[in-house]
């Protein structure tokens, strides 16, 4: 009875360990060079974010016409915007002032309408800061130098005034310093 209870133990050790222990691992090169120093890191946000209203005429337009903080700008006028440039663009060749826009808020797409207004220089004014990248601090943790393919120590990225998590689009690592 004990050698029949060791060997069933020792079958299901055997078995339990083909599922638990991988049975290729791939190896792209035989040197990697570890890591702990910081890197820079910025990304670029899907969409454009709202952080903030300024006053126009001592009214905050775009937060009467329904924009909140932390709503992410997907579209003027029916065009997708990518970045802050696009969202101007879109904005300086409108025919009228008034503007429609569509958001992402809280996962859902709501749609916002809003009149623009001149300053003395004839500017178009919107009311809304906003931000399309943020720039960071990571460390880095190894780079393979022959595939180039580095692993970094991050964590979530949250805008710091609207304390949401940024969706990102893409980014970028580089060279940095604290000092």
């Amino acid at each position: 009875m004990k050698i029949k209870n060791k060997l069933h133990l020792i079958l299901s050790a055997l078995l339990l360990s083909l599922f638990i222990v991988p049975a290729n691992v791939f190896a792209y090169s035989n040197y990697v060079i570890s890591g702990g120093n910081t890197i820079g890191i910025e990304v670029q946000s899907k969409g454009v974010l709202v952080v903030g209203f300024y006053k126009i005429d001592d009214n905050y337009v775009a937060r009467d016409a329904g924009f909140m903080i932390g709503d992410i700008i997907l579209e003027v006028n029916n065009n997708k915007v990518n970045d802050i440039n696009s969202m101007i663009n879109l904005i300086e060749k409108s025919v009228d002032n008034n503007i429609s826009f569509k958001v992402l808020r809280n996962g859902k797409e709501k749609n916002v309408t809003m009149g623009l207004l001149k300053d003395s220089n004839g500017v178009l004014k919107t009311g809304l800061y906003v931000k399309d990248n943020i720039i960071g601090i990571g460390t880095l943790s190894y780079i393979d130098p022959e595939t180039k393919i580095y692993g970094a120590l991050g964590h979530e990225i949250i805008e710091s005034t609207t304390n949401k998590l940024i969706e990102v689009k893409t980014g970028k690592i580089f060279k940095t310093s604290i000092k």
